[in-house]
């Protein structure tokens, strides 16, 4: 009971994301206008950490696959790597994003836009589109060389506590800038650094869970929040997405006790994770745009109707877009 066997991060790795999932469903609900109390509000939050599990989770899985390409040779083997990550992220990116940006072509948004929204550059230029992708592009590129070097030093748990801690370091900098655009950029970039030690710790443990090793629960659980309280108190920020290495084993935990249904439906979540994320940042403005009786409508009050929909709608469109690229990258 009191060690947590870090393989459970692989094993329950759909569960995970499907948690991951949901929490994102339910942080966007008050960018989409759903009232509710305060504390409510505050909870919102959660789909920050919500980000981080994925990060997790997709660290300890890129180590997985890199380490299928090992005894591959080498630049061949990379390069599938390579055309395999991107893939998987970038199909069902360009089908729903393309989707969208015709759309909103065709409500008056111009082609350079829509451009620049598809190639994700409108993120780190005005913090618009699909913020996640714009960070996987960059992180998917610099994860082999990240492999690679972890392969010829002696310790890599010390290693990625310096990069870790550098990211922290850079990330807690605030400084006036007198132009707009780069400050704005700026901040576009450190918001995505906050998000990135989950995924390198991620990468860290994945040894670890391939040899099932298991680090205390006391370790897990107190270490995290004594983190993200210090870093607080000595004027760091806020770090809720340390609070993940807190929240997994829990869940894990839960897991090993929950019922089959409930799994089932967090599988379900998992394996859309990507393109659910994707259709709720947009199917909100479609139904204001196409359908604005229902948004304006008395039913609606509260805007429940509306996310309501959203989720129903972004979830059913995000699983016949997985289950389409699936079908069509098994083909190739």
């Amino acid at each position: 009971m009191s060690q947590f066997n870090v393989n459970d991060i692989s094993r329950y790795r759909t569960q995970l994301m499907g948690i991951a999932t949901l929490l994102v469903i339910f942080g966007h609900s008050v960018g989409n206008g759903v009232v509710m109390p305060r504390w409510m509000e505050s909870l919102c939050g959660l789909a920050s950490v919500g980000v981080d599990i994925f990060l997790l989770v997709s660290g300890l899985g890129l180590w997985y696959s890199l380490k299928s390409i090992d005894n591959e040779a080498n630049s061949w083997g990379v390069k599938c790597w390579y055309i395999r990550r991107y893939r998987r992220v970038l199909v069902p990116y360009f089908i729903i994003a393309g989707i969208g940006n015709i759309l909103a072509v065709m409500r008056g948004r111009t082609i350079a836009e829509a451009v620049l929204n598809i190639s994700t550059i409108s993120y780190w230029l005005e913090h618009k589109g699909a913020w996640y992708i714009a960070m996987l592009i960059p992180l998917y590129a610099i994860t082999p060389v990240h492999d690679a070097i972890c392969k010829k030093i002696k310790n890599p748990v010390y290693y990625t506590l310096v990069i870790v801690i550098i990211i922290v370091g850079i990330s807690s900098l605030h400084f006036e800038c007198p132009n707009v655009g780069l400050a704005q950029f700026i901040e576009n970039v450190r918001h995505v650094l906050v998000h990135l030690p989950a995924f390198f710790i991620g990468f860290m443990l994945a040894p670890m869970a391939k040899e099932e090793k298991c680090i205390s629960f006391l370790w897990m659980i107190v270490v995290p929040l004594f983190l993200v309280i210090m870093m607080k108190y000595l004027h760091f920020g806020y770090w809720p997405g340390f609070l993940v290495f807190s929240f997994v084993p829990l869940l894990c935990r839960l897991f090993c006790y929950s019922g089959k249904t409930f799994m089932n439906i967090l599988s379900f979540f998992g394996k859309i994770s990507l393109e659910s994320y994707l259709f709720n940042g947009i199917v909100g403005s479609w139904i204001i745009v196409y359908l604005p009786w229902i948004y304006e409508s008395p039913v609606n009050k509260g805007c429940y109707l509306h996310y309501a929909l959203v989720i129903i709608v972004g979830t059913a469109l995000a699983y016949w877009v997985n289950r389409f690229c699936e079908k069509a990258l098994k083909k190739n």
